[in-house]
């Protein structure tokens, strides 16, 4: 299973309730990967005698940003703010194994949900908001590499959830991700939940 974050959405319904997992894919882009927020993430979760590179690379900038922020407060807020994390390669993750938690966590993290012009955080914006939107709610954060949260929903519940979801903008990988983590058998049948 791909490593993302979800957010399970549980609805009230007369009869009960009924959820979803509505995950976020990534698309990529690179824009979430500012050095500010690498250094908001917290420690590397590699090994500092495997990833040695890594970690010798990450000593050098901690060196330097810390004489630069003796030097000049400002200069420091400003350079961390307007420049890419140092292993950013194009658009990728060059330690994407031992990155951060806070970047594994991406975008339920201080820095995530306010990142701008990231399209696949739009999209999952605006999913949850059509998804959520007229219903009594509760939404919990979740991981896909811990035990998936159980869903439960009629037939009729999940083709009105699709057919919120493509309302609002949904890629196909999005979808089959969306699929996988809301497998039917996973899923209560018509009988089982009522009201939509």
């Amino acid at each position: 299973m791909l490593e993302t974050f979800y957010v399970h959405l549980e609805f009230q319904v007369k009869a009960g309730v009924w959820s979803v997992n509505l995950p976020f894919l990534c698309d990529r882009c690179g824009v979430c990967c500012t050095l500010e927020d690498f250094l908001m993430a917290g420690e590397l979760l590699g090994s500092s005698v495997v990833d040695c590179e890594v970690y010798a690379k990450f000593d050098v900038l901690k060196e330097q940003l810390g004489v630069m922020f003796e030097r000049d407060e400002a200069e420091y807020e400003r350079y961390v703010a307007h420049n890419r994390c140092l292993f950013q390669r194009g658009s990728l993750c060059s330690i994407y194994a031992v990155r951060p938690m806070g970047c594994r966590q991406f975008p339920n993290t201080p820095f995530g949900m306010l990142s701008e012009d990231c399209r696949a955080l739009d999209r999952f914006k605006k999913q949850c908001l059509a998804l959520k939107r007229g219903r009594a709610f509760k939404e919990t954060g979740h991981f896909t590499v811990d035990p998936l949260v159980p869903v439960v929903f009629s037939e009729k519940q999940y083709a009105l959830c699709l057919d919120k979801l493509c309302k609002v903008g949904i890629t196909a990988q999005e979808l089959a991700l969306f699929n996988a983590l809301n497998k039917p058998n996973n899923a209560a049948d018509d009988s089982g939940v009522g009201g939509v």
